[in-house]
């Protein structure tokens, strides 16, 4: 973990500039731990995003993230960070309301040549409401169609 941390570090500081985004939207698909179905995302300038998801692993839930992006490595490759918040049930547990907020940090890459991306990430929650507590152990891959 601290590995992961200390790379993604590196990375951002290797980078000097901003560009432009290679997509405006991107609707694809998440597995993750804890949370794995729908994602949907747009960037409204280079450095700024929201991201929608909705969760089906665990019962129905929502998030939504605010995500800054920097270009680190080379073109295509972004490291993004943000928070949102979620709401929802989870069936293991009565299909309780939820709700809580998230963290969110990764590592995208968008390929050039056609639209796709890829992204790694690493998303902690903390509920307060329903299954309460912090969940430390959300990675997850997601593959999304760029337009």
């Amino acid at each position: 973990m601290k590995k992961i941390i200390v790379l993604l570090f590196v990375m951002v500081l290797a980078s000097a500039k901003l560009s432009a985004q290679d997509y405006n939207w991107a609707i694809g698909v998440r597995g993750g731990v804890t949370m794995s179905g729908l994602s949907v995302k747009y960037n409204f300038d280079p450095a700024n995003s929201i991201e929608g998801m909705l969760d089906f692993a665990q019962g129905f839930n929502i998030v939504a993230l605010y995500e800054r992006h920097i270009p680190v490595i080379t073109n295509g490759f972004r490291f993004y960070y943000g928070a949102g918040a979620n709401l929802g049930a989870w069936h293991h547990h009565d299909d309780k309301f939820t709700l809580g907020i998230d963290g969110i940090v990764g590592l995208e890459y968008k390929i050039s040549s056609i639209p796709l991306a890829f992204s790694l990430d690493y998303k902690p929650f903390l509920n307060f409401i329903g299954h309460t507590g912090f969940h430390a152990a959300d990675f997850g891959l997601t593959i999304k169609v760029a337009f």
